[in-house]
Formats: C-alpha cells, structure tokens, sequence
C-alpha cells in the first residue's frame, strides 16, 4: 500500500526507500495491484514520473502487461462509447455517460489511464427506460436482466439491466442506487451534469458532486459484497484532488443530509482521507467531518488498517450488510426487510 500511495503522491526517495524496504515482495505486491485494480495506473504513474527503473524488472514487466491489457481494452471500448453516444441523439433520449473513459480523463487527465471494463448509461425515467432499450438493440445488444414484475416494480428494487453485445457490456441505470432510504435529487443530478470532449465529441457526464455520491455509493456495494477494492477509493482520491478543498462541504453535507446519504457520506469519506494519509490535504473537509461530532465515529466504516485487512480475507457477507444496514436511515429491521425484498430483483439484474 505504501509503494502505490508514494507513486500516486510522486515521493520519489520514499518511494524508493520501500521498494527497497526488507519486507517488501514484488510478486505478493504485483498480486496486491491487480487484486484492487490499480496496477495499470501505477504503471502509469511511474512511467509519467521517469521511475520504472526503480521497480525490480519481473516486477515492471507484469505491470507492464497489464498496462497494455487496460490500453487495448480502452481502445475497443472508447469507439463504442461514440457510437452509442450517437444512437441515443438520433433517437432523442438524453443520456449521461457515468464513469468510464470520462471519469478517467476528468479526474485522472487521461481516458486510458483508468481501468474500465463496461459502459454504465444514465437515463430520466421510465419512458425513456423503454425507448432506450428499442437503441441498444439496434446497435446489436441483448439484454440479460431478466424484467422481474414489469417496469415500475424492478425500478423500485434495482437501478439498472446488463446488457451485452459483442462490443460491450452495458448497465443502463436509472438511477445510481436504489433503497427506500434514499432521496437523490434527480432534478438537481440532472440540471448540474456536465458535457467532457471525447474523441471530438460531447458527452453529457455527472457533476463531480454526484461522481463522488455514485462512488460513495459503489464503495458501500463493494462492502456489502466483501469485496473491497481500491479501485473505488482512488477514485474518490482522485476526485476530492480535482474539486479541491475550496469546495463548500457544510453545503455538500447538507445536501446528502437531504437525500438520506449522511451516514454513508461521513463514514466513506473519513475512510478515504485516512487511507490516503489526506487530512492535512483536505483540511475543510476534515473539519465538516468533525462538526458532526459523535455521528460519524458512530457509524465509522473502518480504520485503514482494518480496510486492508478486509481486502485480503473477505469477511462474513451477512455481518458486511448487517453493518450497512446501521448507515441507512430507517432502522435495522426495515433495511432487513427492504434486503428481503430487494433480493430477488437483484438476482434477476445481474446476470
């Protein structure tokens, strides 16, 4: 964890000071990389940097390797993106692209340098739910959720239907998460999206604020999981970096406050900042964090230590959402009885 932290923050000599460290093995380190999904950007950081030479070469050659992987992964999908960017403007739905290519050039300043294996959609609602589906058909895509109880029911229980193509995979959401707790402001989603270049043209994308909800949101899915990464994590390094700490985060606060997201707010940002050793970075949002007092130390996802104990041996399923269930408002039993009810759409969606 150390070695990538040093790269992500170009300390060249302690950088240099734990490749060289005594405990340091380069394979359980390659395994640590890839196992999180960060190892084609710490190639990337490294070679920016003019630092590959420090790595031991069996080491820079299986990062290398993936490096590569992730670039022609990219390199299929990127043209996808365009072209599914086109069918849904000619058929007059408005899409927001999420994550992927965009996130990747936004916050990391470059399309390739974060792995992406998927194309997650946005769309309003219902109607054009439907409309959408008639266009990723057209482009040769079939969808593999099955529609459990029609339209309106699965909407209320899932966010999103896989499809998949020979091109792709998609998600179509419709919405980030779903849960009887939360309250996202679509119109506000909506109205503050942004448009990235790409490949000479536009697409619309989620304002930074709902990039860093829909990560908070995807890192208590990876919890629940026990499936931990540190994918997610720099995303939301990657992201507090880019807004700065000038954000108003009393404001942002505030507003999670309102959609029922507090709780989940807190806890995975307070995670983030100790992870990446950031509180001196981000002292705006430290001190936000500590006027909620108790609240927040509460309900705490975990100290860094414990987050990487988690990434090597996944914990009890059960006790991972038992613990998720304290962070949605509502009370334990009706989070239970939510999950219950949830389950089976959600075994209908991934599939």
């Amino acid at each position: 964890m150390q070695v990538f932290l040093h790269a992500l923050n170009h300390q060249e000599a302690a950088l240099e000071a734990a490749l060289a460290a005594e405990p340091f093995d380069p394979g359980e380190f390659f395994q640590f990389a890839r196992r999180h999904t960060v190892a084609g950007h710490l190639y990337g950081l490294l070679s920016d940097a003019g630092w590959l030479e420090l790595l031991p070469s069996a080491l820079e050659d299986k990062l290398a390797e993936v490096h590569q992987i992730q670039l022609e992964k990219a390199d299929r999908l990127l043209p996808e993106t365009q072209r599914l960017r086109q069918g849904f403007e000619q058929a007059g739905i408005d899409v927001i692209f999420m994550k992927g290519p965009f996130l990747s050039k936004r916050f990391y300043g470059d399309a390739r340098r974060r792995f992406f294996g998927d194309i997650d959609l946005l769309v309003r609602d219902r109607r054009d739910l439907v409309r959408s589906d008639a266009v990723l058909r057209g482009a040769g895509y079939e969808r593999r959720s099955i529609r459990l109880l029609g339209h309106r029911t699965v909407m209320r229980f899932a966010y999103h239907f896989v499809y998949r193509g020979e091109n792709a995979k998609i998600d179509l959401h419709w919405a980030l998460r779903s849960h009887f707790s939360y309250r996202i402001d679509r119109g506000r989603l909506w109205a503050t999206r942004k448009t990235v270049s790409l490949g000479g043209h536009e697409f619309s994308v989620l304002s930074a604020e709902y990039v860093l909800v829909l990560l908070m949101l995807s890192v208590l899915t990876d919890y629940q999981k026990a499936r931990v990464r540190l994918k997610f994590m720099t995303d939301l390094f990657m992201v507090l970096r880019s807004v700065g700490d000038d954000t108003d985060w009393e404001a942002f606060f505030q507003r999670r406050q309102q959609e029922g997201l507090l709780r989940i707010s807190l806890t995975v940002l307070d995670l983030v900042l100790g992870l990446f050793g950031a509180p001196r970075e981000f002292k705006s949002l430290s001190r936000a964090l500590s006027s909620y007092g108790e609240l927040w130390k509460d309900y705490r996802l975990a100290a860094p230590k414990e987050f990487l104990e988690w990434s090597e041996k996944p914990r009890d399923k059960l006790r991972n959402h038992l613990w998720t269930f304290r962070l949605h408002e509502g009370g334990m039993t009706r989070s239970l009885g939510w999950r219950l009810l949830a389950e089976p759409f959600g075994r209908a969606v991934f599939r």
